[in-house]
């Protein structure tokens, strides 16, 4: 038997120690942030108990912010944590499990009043215009908005509902849906024959297209591997046509109003490349290299941290290699936690005829912007992970 050469010997071991350490590194690292976003959770006053506070920003001056009590974030929290457990130690996975028992025991002041499986952004047993918002709240009750199709999938997706409720859910869509009772007046012209889903449930409610809400009922739908409709046919066309002609890029806040950001939309594409079995993806996974070219695009001249997070996971996921040069930047967690960039976007032009809707939809006088640290982190958490798993 040849002996082993001490200097090999030696460099095995320093391998063997350095790899141990950056494991060791890497599960301090995700620990700390899991507690901070507990922690984020467990002091939310103002907030029901479990939600997670978050704030709503008018665009037209920045220094009118308010709380913004609602379930979106809470529920994008908990799906994103729990994408990626598995992953994490047993200590960890308890974390998580906590961060979501606490924050799914509140889903039911958000759900639809009227007995339909469908949520809301906001509570729906008191119901208003804007929560915090003063004389808004004045007005008619009725008049605040209906449920809708991003908070239902995001909600029934992070409670881990049956597959038969996701079923059910899937097939009250399909009444909701372009031209199956009313057709969409402000939209681009390829797409205002094609029977895509809406973003609500209301009847009173004008359809309604956002690239980005399609992407997140479209991975709701492969996640459960549900059969696939002619809505969700033509919802996924409505993606792949918006990145052939690079609208996503170019006119993101018309086929987007409710993210307009390109990277954030970008983030939702990676998001439903990467859920389920893939099934009908196979239009949308030929887009990869463009779509990595646009990401890479923006990286270049990125200057928020959360943005950036937002590109690096995408591109990633597109098929870019983690050792390169775009993915060597270190990230300050607390520079991320109080990012101002906004993830989403409430654009009350959003629902105007194309004429209006158009030049006003770039206009910051219509739009609110949304913040949630706690969400932010969890962002941060799953960059890493997408990086270096976070417990081997």
């Amino acid at each position: 038997m040849k002996r082993v050469h001490p200097i090999l010997f030696v460099v095995f071991c320093a391998l063997a120690l350095r790899g141990n350490a950056q494991t060791s590194n890497d599960t301090i690292w995700s620990y700390q942030l899991l507690t901070k976003i507990q922690a984020l959770q467990r002091t939310n006053t103002g907030f029901p108990p479990g939600i997670f506070p978050s704030t709503r920003v008018y665009a037209y001056n920045k220094n009118n912010i308010k709380n913004d009590p609602n379930v979106f974030f809470t529920g994008l929290i908990v799906l994103t944590l729990k994408k990626y457990q598995k992953h994490c130690t047993p200590y960890q996975q308890g974390i998580i499990n906590q961060i979501a028992t606490d924050a799914m025991a509140q889903v039911g002041l958000f759900k639809n009043k009227q007995g339909r499986d469908t949520y809301n952004f906001w509570r729906t047993d008191t119901p208003q215009i804007f929560p915090n918002a003063g004389w808004l709240n004045k007005f008619d009750k009725s008049q605040s908005l209906p449920d809708d199709f991003d908070d239902t999938v995001i909600l029934l997706w992070a409670q881990e509902v049956s597959r038969e409720r996701a079923s059910a859910i899937h097939d009250t869509m399909q009444l909701f849906a372009n031209t199956k009772g009313k057709t969409v007046q402000n939209t681009l012209t390829a797409f205002e024959t094609l029977p895509a889903y809406s973003t609500w449930f209301g009847k009173k409610m004008p359809i309604d297209f956002d690239m980005a809400v399609l992407c997140n009922v479209l991975s709701f739908v492969n996640a459960y591997d549900l059969p696939w409709t002619g809505s969700d046919s033509a919802s996924l066309q409505l993606i792949t046509t918006a990145i052939q002609n690079n609208w996503h890029m170019r006119k993101a806040n018309f086929i987007a109003p409710h993210y307009a950001k390109p990277a954030v939309i970008l983030y939702h594409i990676a998001r439903l490349l990467n859920t389920g079995k893939q099934q009908n993806m196979e239009a949308l996974m030929a887009l990869k290299p463009s779509l990595l070219k646009s990401t890479d695009s923006l990286l270049a001249i990125s200057k928020d941290p959360l943005e950036t997070v937002l590109l690096q996971s995408a591109r990633l996921q597109f098929g870019g290699i983690a050792g390169d040069v775009q993915a060597l930047q270190p990230f300050d967690a607390a520079a991320i936690e109080q990012s101002t960039y906004p993830f989403f976007i409430a654009n009350m032009a959003s629902m105007l005829p194309s004429p209006l809707k158009r030049p006003l939809s770039k206009l910051a006088f219509a739009k609110f912007e949304y913040r949630c640290p706690a969400y932010n982190l969890a962002l941060l958490w799953e960059n890493k992970y997408l990086y270096v798993p976070l417990y081997k």
